[in-house]
């Protein structure tokens, strides 16, 4: 951004602020309505979670359930008189962002200018100045989308666009505040890879399984570079702190395979889960005509789980759904009588 890029966004996010100050104390006016929209929420957090830590000190979205004490508290005092009308607009100036401004406001009946004129102009013109923001920085998405080879590029777009809007609700200016574009692109950045953990592959995991998979999978990279052996998953787990439940979905992630991509036994780092970008593979009728079918399907056996064959031979026909069934569950009988006799195991000193 040049200078005048960043003059102009320190004026209009000056501007912005002083509309979010307007409109926060509007609503901290009707406490009834803030109750009425945070009864609406969906539960975010269990008791026992929230007990963990104190409340945040950023604007977020998600409100806890030490958010939602606090608030309620906040509701109770406003109720009052001016001093908690003022708190509680500090409070939602400070905690969340402007776009819980917006649903604060549409949970108004029968709408926000019919119950508080001033309130609605508020809002109006807090929706024109954050659209504004936007296009005066819609370059920042529309670069990040180009840098990314992932997806569609309209997909892209669209989600570094929401990763700009959050920065822009979210952002606060200020003498000691980082320049907006540095601040924006970690938000842009953030949506761009919640685009890539959730439509990046065929089979969408969850967000953190995602997270404990990418720890594993660095950790297990790094000392093949260092020469060092596979580690256990004993060795894994006091490594990275994990848990048994977490090593044992991440052996049983699914993986996607591509036909098209050349193998080489030789090459012990290679590995089959890739992306299926490319055409499906052949059927089993043209596969059966090659001279290489059979040392395929050896490949595929030798190095796939048999949940995997089992999903391959349905759809793609390259191996023998019997087999890769008998296997399967047989893979399966082998995993539960393991686990029954670690849970039927006595505790030491008891048959003395």
């Amino acid at each position: 951004m040049s200078t005048n890029s960043y003059a102009q966004n320190h004026e209009l996010f000056g501007r912005f602020l002083d509309l979010q100050r307007r409109l926060v104390a509007d609503l901290a006016r009707h406490p009834s309505l803030v109750r009425s929209w945070l009864e609406s929420q969906p539960p975010r957090e269990t008791e026992a979670a929230a007990a963990r830590g104190a409340s945040k000190a950023w604007r977020t979205a998600r409100l806890s359930a030490a958010r939602r004490r606090e608030l309620g508290a906040l509701l109770a005092g406003a109720a009052e008189g001016a001093a908690g009308i003022a708190a509680l607009a500090g409070w939602l100036l400070s905690a969340v962002p402007v776009c819980t401004y917006f649903e604060i406001a549409a949970s108004a009946r029968p709408s926000l200018p019919a119950l508080d004129p001033q309130a609605g102009a508020s809002a109006g013109a807090l929706v024109g100045l954050r659209e504004r923001l936007f296009l005066a920085n819609y370059g920042l998405a529309k670069s990040a989308a180009r840098y990314r080879s992932f997806q569609d590029y309209g997909d892209r777009l669209s989600a570094a666009s929401s990763g700009l809007l959050d920065a822009i609700d979210r952002y606060v200016p200020g003498p000691r505040a980082a320049r907006f574009g540095y601040f924006a692109t970690y938000w842009i950045r953030y949506r761009l890879g919640r685009l890539a953990q959730k439509h990046g592959t065929l089979v969408a995991v969850p967000i953190n399984q995602y997270r404990i998979s990418r720890r594993i999978d660095r950790f297990l990279a790094q000392r093949l570079r260092h020469g060092q052996p596979p580690p256990s998953e004993a060795e894994i787990r006091a490594e990275l702190k994990l848990g048994a439940d977490a090593c044992y979905w991440h052996e049983r992630r699914p993986r996607m395979v591509s036909l098209h991509v050349p193998a080489s036994a030789d090459n012990q780092t290679y590995t089959l889960e890739h992306t299926l970008r490319d055409p499906a593979p052949e059927p089993a009728a043209l596969l059966e005509e090659g001279d290489g079918a059979e040392q395929l399907r050896a490949r595929l056996r030798a190095r796939l789980t048999p949940s995997t064959r089992v999903v391959l031979a349905r759809c793609g026909g390259i191996d023998s759904l019997a087999d890769a069934a008998v296997d399967y569950l047989s893979d399966l009988r082998q995993e539960g009588r393991a686990r029954l006799r670690t849970r039927r195991r006595p505790a030491a000193g008891l048959g003395s």
